[in-house]
Order: structure tokens, then sequence, then C-alpha cells
């Protein structure tokens, strides 16, 4: 009898895990992708799935509700640096072309780290841009 792994994920592992699940997002998979047999943007459509999951009771199940509701801060500060151009142009660049197996585990990262105003985030996005010009 083979012997069990338990893993023990964190947070933002489950996130990332789970949009990848929802959109069904592969290694292969671009930043577009179906979504209800249209071309959608999957950067756009998982920020929209944790705002549902926090302005819509009842519009996941219980289970993905608290999963996604975990990125509500990391949801929140995306959408005012990134789609309100106030983060380093460079970093804006790189984020615009991951995959979106990348964002989601952006999004996990961002909730690993607590990410959970707007304030948390541009502290992030700030670190992040440091990253990529060392």
């Amino acid at each position: 009898m083979a012997a069990a792994t338990v893993t023990n994920k964190t947070a933002g592992q489950t996130l990332a895990d789970t949009l990848r699940q929802m959109f069904r997002v592969g290694t292969r998979t671009g930043r577009y992708g179906k979504v209800f047999g249209h071309r959608a943007d999957l950067h756009v459509e998982m920020i929209e799935q944790i705002e549902n999951a926090v302005t819509l009771p009842g519009y996941h199940n219980a289970e993905k509700t608290e999963i996604l509701r975990s990125a509500w801060g990391a949801a929140l500060s995306y959408r005012k640096h990134y789609d309100g151009h106030r983060m380093d142009s460079v970093l804006r660049w790189k984020i615009s072309e991951m995959s979106a197996y990348q964002f989601a585990a952006l999004l996990g990262r961002m909730v690993d780290a607590g990410v959970a105003t707007t304030r948390d985030g541009e502290l992030f996005f700030a670190a992040m841009a440091r990253e990529i010009r060392a």
C-alpha cells in the first residue's frame, strides 16, 4: 500500500489552484480563453470572480466563496494599481504578458504576502518592481 502524501497548501496556493480549476487553465493556456463560449481576458475574469464572491452572496458554494474572499484585498489592489496605471511601467508590462496560469499564481502570492489593503498592494508591487529591475 502506497503511503499517502499530505500536502499543506497555503491560502495563496489554494486560491491559485481554485482559479485554475474554475477556468480550466493549464501551464500552456495563454492570457485569453473561452468563458461561456466567448473569448475573454482571463485576468479580468479571475478578478471578477473574486469580486462576485465577496459582493454577491450565494454566487459560489460556501467553500469556494471562502477561498475567493481571501483574495479580496489583492483584487482591489490589482484594480487600483494595474488598471489605474499606478505601478512601475515595466512591472505593468510584465503582468500584462503573464499567462492565466501565472496570473493565478500572482494572486496567490499576493494573498500569501498578506495583501489586505491597497496600501499593502502598493508595497507588494513596489517590491516586485525592485525585483525586476535588480
